[in-house]
């Protein structure tokens, strides 16, 4: 029986979404699915990555999402979800054997959590600059618990949390930063869950994408915002200016690396 379905919606990952692939094959628990979004790929990404989880046997499924944009593909993929717990992976990042394991533990031991986060890092979890970085989002975790220190690559939900939200939703919320405005309406129902040991390794390749990010000043002002003006913070102050640099999730596809 499967634990777990893990989402891992991808456009034009050749060369990259292999690796990701491997890493999620490679897991010591297998009580899970791994469910391949195609959104649309012009490249061999989806046979490379076909490939890749082949030793997965009925375990993997990939489909093909034609409405471009990652938002439309994860909610493609949540429709077909059956399992009580889902995570959200992405095709740039490396996890390590026991990410799966640590996703069932985590929630079986906090009954009222309702997402489980991995942090990034992007060394050997031992190294100083790692511990360093764990250190300090476990901090902000606990100093600011409400928001999300969670990039989207390392999001687990249990489902029927995730859909009360109204899950995936380009009508709720069609622009980038998605990950942490679905935090914000999961929040609704439980908490979240960080652990040190708790961890995963995307790209670097990600700094080059801040044009289609947050600025300073938006994101500061999401840290110290309080719990009764998120909805504000979100939906009337961020949703604007966002659209109005035209940052909506479709602009994800552009990769300039």
């Amino acid at each position: 029986m499967s634990n777990v379905t893990v989402i891992l919606p991808f456009f034009n990952e050749q060369g990259w979404v292999g690796r990701t692939v491997q890493s999620l094959a490679a897991q010591g628990n297998h009580a899970f699915r791994l469910l391949l979004v195609d959104n649309g790929s012009t490249d061999e990404g989806a046979a490379e990555a076909a490939q890749a989880g082949e030793i997965l046997g009925d375990r993997l499924q990939i489909v093909r999402c034609s409405i471009p944009g990652k938002i439309n593909a994860m909610q493609f993929g949540l429709a077909r979800v059956e399992t009580p717990l889902v995570a959200i992976c992405d095709a740039d990042t490396f996890y390590p054997p026991d990410y799966i394991d640590r996703i069932v533990s985590l929630f079986a031991t906090d009954p009222a959590a309702a997402a489980v986060m991995a942090i990034d890092i992007y060394r050997p979890l031992s190294d100083p600059v790692s511990r360093k970085r764990v250190e300090f989002v476990m901090r902000k975790s606990r100093r600011f618990a409400a928001k999300c220190h969670a990039g989207g690559y390392a999001q687990a939900f249990r489902t029927d949390c995730l859909r009360e939200a109204g899950g995936f939703d380009t009508d709720l919320w069609p622009y980038v930063l998605e990950d942490h405005e679905i935090v914000h309406r999961v929040g609704r129902f439980g908490h979240s869950v960080y652990h040190p040991d708790h961890v995963c390794f995307p790209s670097e390749r990600r700094t080059s994408r801040e044009s289609v990010s947050w600025t300073r000043f938006e994101r500061l002002l999401y840290r110290y915002m309080p719990s009764a003006g998120m909805d504000w913070y979100f939906y009337r102050f961020l949703a604007e200016r966002l659209r109005s640099r035209k940052c909506h999730g479709t602009a994800l596809r552009e990769k300039t690396w």
